[in-house]
């Protein structure tokens, strides 16, 4: 994508706007200045600066949430809804843009926070990372799997921090349950169990007016263009538009994918075969897949990932533990009142983003106080990274590792086939060619991904 294109497509914002109307979203609003600060601040040239890209529903909430982390300030919002990203720039007291990429060429700005429509994830935060800014990128990760690992490979050349929206990781509880079953407190374990919530085709495909103030052409972006459409452009039809993304397979699996990639290395241990059936409907504008029931091998591992609340069930020899958004249960209590004392142990390989893979040349021997990065919020963790230049709780390494059994997912679904994936190579070992030309989609012109 080129850095410094300025054609007449300005862009960006993230449609996540769960409950509330298009129309009532792209009416005027106003976001107090006391709702946000912190009572201490680290001295101005000791901040964090941030620009957010995207402040719909997660978007406004991430500005929101950011404006009490004492290191870090809000100095620009771009956002395609002109009202919107007006009021949050003057809660903050910064400088709102039509177009992102202005944000990008800001040599005062160390970091972005993306929360933009799924589609936009990837494009953006490689842009981001060719400026030399950091990124916090909200969750899922990408649109295709090509997506996924062209942005692993861009932030790792340009040795950049990427936080991603995961916040789980930053709950105490996720991290207690993760770090006990990376010591093994449950022996091998053989099952899986993940569950996240649906979703639903449908959706109105009922002409109307684009709202004054919202740029549409911005807001599609590198995705086909089509007519707009309130229920497009709102929650939580946005999150089901196969042109926008894979549906909850992947917009709500993060959640719970994601706790079974830090508290396993299962899906690390062999190939990834995956087969299952779902429910998509072609005509409908929410044609997303839905009602999926997968079964998948993950080496020797089984995972069964099917819809339901957002929940993580690991099963082993010695019992089980599930880890959920809420909490977290055992089959022993006693597995919950183990504490967590530092360990000397000898891990496969802790690689540069905090994930673990087989490492070259044999194990390394390592005295830790937990082997899990551990942090208490999410936020915070992101700043103190960039300022730091320390990889933080959720790293983009996890993040292609989960997303890319979503995307798996949506492959098999819409193929009807068994696949097989080698998670380490990354790359099928089984898989017809029409499944293969789906670990990639084009853009539309001028957007690209360069690498």
């Amino acid at each position: 994508m080129k850095k410094n294109q300025k054609d007449d497509l300005r862009l960006t914002r993230r449609s996540v706007l769960k409950t509330a109307a298009l129309a009532s979203i792209a009416a005027p609003f106003v976001v107090p200045r006391s709702v946000f600060g912190t009572p201490e601040q680290a001295a101005p040239n000791d901040r964090v600066t941030i620009g957010h890209i995207g402040t719909g529903n997660q978007g406004g909430h991430l500005f929101r949430a950011l404006q009490t982390v004492g290191d870090a300030q809000s100095v620009a919002v771009a956002d395609c809804f002109k009202e919107r990203r007006e009021a949050y720039t003057e809660a903050c007291g910064g400088k709102a843009y039509a177009d992102f990429r202005e944000i990008l060429d800001r040599d005062d700005i160390d970091c972005v926070v993306v929360a933009t429509p799924d589609h936009w994830h990837v494009p953006i935060a490689i842009m981001a990372a060719r400026a030399g800014k950091d990124a916090y990128v909200e969750k899922p990760l990408g649109l295709t799997i090509e997506q996924n690992l062209a942005c692993a490979e861009v932030f790792k050349d340009e040795d950049r921090i990427f936080q991603y929206g995961t916040q789980q990781r930053s709950q105490k509880h996720c991290w207690y349950g993760c770090e006990l079953l990376r010591r093994g407190i449950l022996g091998e374990v053989h099952t899986i169990e993940v569950d996240a919530p649906d979703g639903h085709g449908g959706g109105s495909k009922a002409a109307a007016p684009i709202p004054a103030g919202f740029d549409y052409e911005m807001w599609i972006g590198p995705a086909p263009m089509q007519p707009y459409y309130e229920d497009r452009c709102r929650p939580d039809g946005t999150y089901m538009v196969y042109d926008q993304s894979i549906g909850y397979l992947g917009g709500w699996g993060a959640h719970p994918l994601d706790i079974m990639v830090w508290g396993s290395g299962a899906d690390l241990s062999g190939p990834i075969t995956v087969e299952g059936t779902g429910v998509y409907h072609e005509n409908d504008l929410l044609n997303a897949v839905f009602n999926w029931d997968m079964k998948i091998k993950l080496g020797k591992v089984d995972l069964i990932f099917k819809p339901g609340g957002d929940r993580t069930k690991f099963i082993g020899e010695k019992g089980w533990i599930e880890i959920r958004r809420q909490g977290i249960t055992a089959s022993d209590p006693a597995f919950l009142e183990v504490k967590i004392e530092p360990i000397e142990t000898r891990i496969e390989r802790e690689d540069d983003f905090g994930g673990f893979a087989p490492r070259p040349g044999g194990a390394k021997a390592a005295k830790k106080e937990s082997l899990l990065h551990k942090s208490d919020n999410h936020y915070n963790d992101f700043v103190q990274a960039v300022k730091n230049h320390k990889q933080p709780a959720s790293t983009l390494t996890d993040a292609v590792r989960s997303d890319n059994i979503s995307q798996l997912c949506d492959i098999a679904v819409r193929t009807k086939e068994k696949i097989v994936w080698d998670p380490i190579e990354m790359k099928f070992l089984s898989a017809s060619e029409t499944a293969k030309k789906m670990i990639s989609r084009p853009m539309r012109a001028p957007w690209t991904i360069e690498m």
